[in-house]
Formats: structure tokens, C-alpha cells, sequence
């Protein structure tokens, strides 16, 4: 654990967050087993601060088959929820879409989806995918008209090159790292990354109680104490905000 006690937000957690990566629609993934530990996990992301909040299933249809009518059922359930009780939230929906040689086939077809009915696609890739691979598919998104929004970069193993990243950034892909980023093994590129404003997004991932920390406003102080409330903001709420179109009040 890096930043505190286990899933408790601090004192004056910021209100406002936006998270993009997720898996609390339950029973569709690795994520939420049912709807009881969705709504639980809904409150605990309201309760860090996040007020939009993007429901991302996986699309893997290797790993996990797709549950397009399970989604949607889970999708109108955890509306509700948030409409009585949690009035000021805000829910979206899309995917972490696995690229595959049929995936752009797959978004143009509506099997999968980008984030909140934007062009961004939460897209992830095999850990140990090459680094051509990975510009291949990017260059494929980018001329579909998708913007890739790259899930957790922390994670991938032919991704550790600072110049190969700024490559990607130059031809339009953006970056999402895990709140668990500051501590991996890669973590003095992710601190040099995001001190230079590469990163774009910071999401906590969340799958469960444990699966998905630091939470959010554990990771917002974190980043506000080490790189300044300027790039905490941008991070957790304005660039996510202008990823979802959103105008930030």
C-alpha cells in the first residue's frame, strides 16, 4: 500500500474526480461478481471524490465472452442506483478493448465501444506486445477516426523506451497509468512522464475492494504532494473531463 489505510479517502478528499477505467458493471468480466458489490463499489468511488465515472467492460472475446445484453442490463441497474442515491455522479460507458486483427472491425460494427460515445477507445494490449505492434495498431485507430487512449502503459513490457513514447504521443495516441504506477517497476519513467505532461489520464482500474488501489484520492494527493495540485487537477479531472467532451465547470 503506498499512500495510507486501505480504501479510506483523505480528510478533504478533492470532489470532482473523473475515472475512466474500471470493471464495476457486474457480472460481465473479472470486475463486480453482482449487483450488490457494484453499488458498493459505485459508493466507494463516489466516496474518493469521482462524480463521472466510465463503466469499461472488457472486450477480450478470448479471455471473456462478450455479454453485450448482460452489460446493458447492468449498465440501466447501475444508473439507477446512482439516480437514488448518488444524484451528483455522472455514469458513462465503453470498454477496454483488446487489439486483436479484428478489433477495428468490431468498433465499426458496435461489439465493442469507445469511451461515452467519444472517438477515445480505452485500448489495451498483450503485456509483452512489440513496440511496431503497438505503433501498428495506433496508426490503424488513429486513420478510423478512434483516438487510442493506451490502458495502463505501466504495464506493458517493449513500452519502457521514453523516445518510442513520445513517438506515439507525436502521431495522437494519449495515456492512461494505474494509480498502482507510481510504485511499479517502471515507476521513475512514469514520474519523468508525467513531470514532462505526457501522462494523460491516471484511473484506478477497479475490479473490487482491493483490486484498484490506492484509490483515487489516495493517488490525487500523492501525485498534488509530488508533482503539485496543477498536474493532480489535470490528471484526475480536467484531461479526463475533456476526453469525455465535457466542458469543467
Amino acid at each position: 500500500m503506498l499512500f495510507g489505510k486501505k480504501n479510506r479517502a483523505p480528510a478533504e478528499a478533492p470532489v470532482g474526480l473523473a475515472d475512466l477505467h474500471c470493471h464495476i458493471l457486474a457480472g460481465v468480466d473479472d470486475g463486480a461478481r453482482d449487483d450488490e458489490q457494484m453499488y458498493d463499489l459505485i459508493r466507494l468511488e463516489y466516496d474518493c471524490g469521482v462524480r463521472h465515472l466510465c463503466f469499461t467492460p472488457h472486450y477480450n472475446p478470448a479471455l471473456f465472452k462478450p455479454k453485450p445484453e448482460k452489460i446493458a442490463e447492468s449498465f440501466e441497474k447501475a444508473k439507477a442506483y446512482v439516480a437514488a442515491n448518488l444524484p451528483d455522479m455522472n455514469v458513462y460507458l465503453g470498454n477496454e478493448v483488446f487489439m486483436r486483427p479484428d478489433t477495428i472491425e468490431r468498433l465499426r460494427d458496435g461489439s465493442c465501444r469507445p469511451l461515452a460515445g467519444t472517438r477515445t477507445v480505452l485500448t489495451e494490449f498483450l503485456p509483452s506486445m512489440s513496440f511496431d505492434e503497438m505503433r501498428l495498431y495506433v496508426v490503424k485507430l488513429l486513420s478510423n477516426g478512434k483516438t487510442p487512449l493506451l490502458a495502463h502503459i505501466e504495464r506493458y513490457e517493449k513500452l519502457t523506451d521514453f523516445d518510442e513514447i513520445m513517438e506515439l504521443k507525436s502521431l495522437g495516441a494519449k495515456f492512461q497509468i494505474n494509480t498502482e504506477a507510481f510504485n511499479s517497476p517502471h515507476k521513475k519513467l512514469i514520474a519523468k512522464l508525467v513531470e514532462q505532461g505526457i501522462i494523460d489520464v491516471v484511473a484506478d482500474d477497479r475490479h473490487n475492494r482491493t483490486r484498484g488501489d490506492p484509490n483515487l484520492a489516495e493517488s490525487y494527493a500523492f501525485v498534488a504532494e509530488k508533482f503539485g495540485e496543477r498536474a493532480a487537477h489535470a490528471l484526475f479531472i480536467s484531461r479526463p473531463l475533456s476526453i469525455l467532451n465535457i466542458i469543467e465547470k
